[in-house]
């Protein structure tokens, strides 16, 4: 069977973006930049037939009215979550292989994390997602096997500000 040379070189390339993010430690993260969405400018109200380019979505369609923050018990809509990416805010949300001290450290950071720029909302994913903890901003996704903090606030400061703002 013949490898396709551009496959091969994207496997290679998304290699050293995940050793590049990690911080030398047992934490492996993944950054990736996403197409915005060519619905990002639609306020919607009726949720039925949404679809989004990427899951979870880094733009798209989403709700109007004032960003969700903090700390949630369920998962966000994805119209919510885009919400918070356009505001200029971020989420991180984690899967069921996430422990429970785990949980309580991401709970710890976002409570102490008083500096961040917008806001920020941390949430059970609800549904499969590419890893075990993932964070998004506008148009960018963290992917992290474990909980690394220092990583996690550098893409929350860094990523959010490509956000457009409110419209």
């Amino acid at each position: 069977m013949r490898r396709s040379p551009t496959l091969f070189a994207l496997a290679a390339a998304m290699g050293v973006l995940a050793v590049a993010c990690g911080d030398g430690s047992s934490s492996a993260c993944a950054e990736l930049r996403e197409r915005q969405d060519p619905q990002s400018g639609l306020h919607v109200i009726d949720l039925d037939g949404l679809t989004y380019t990427t899951d979870p979505p880094t733009s798209g369609p989403h709700a109007s009215g004032p960003p969700a923050s903090g700390v949630f018990d369920g998962p966000l809509l994805q119209v919510m979550q885009v919400r918070v990416l356009e505001s200029g805010g971020a989420i991180i949300q984690y899967d069921e292989t996430v422990s429970p001290e785990a949980v309580t450290e991401l709970v710890g950071f976002l409570n102490d994390s008083v500096a961040l720029a917008g806001p920020v909302a941390l949430a059970p994913a609800g549904r499969d997602l590419p890893g075990p903890i993932v964070a998004t901003a506008w148009t960018w996704k963290l992917t992290c096997d474990v909980v690394d903090l220092e990583r996690l606030e550098t893409f929350v400061s860094e990523r959010s500000q490509d956000a457009p703002g409110v419209d």
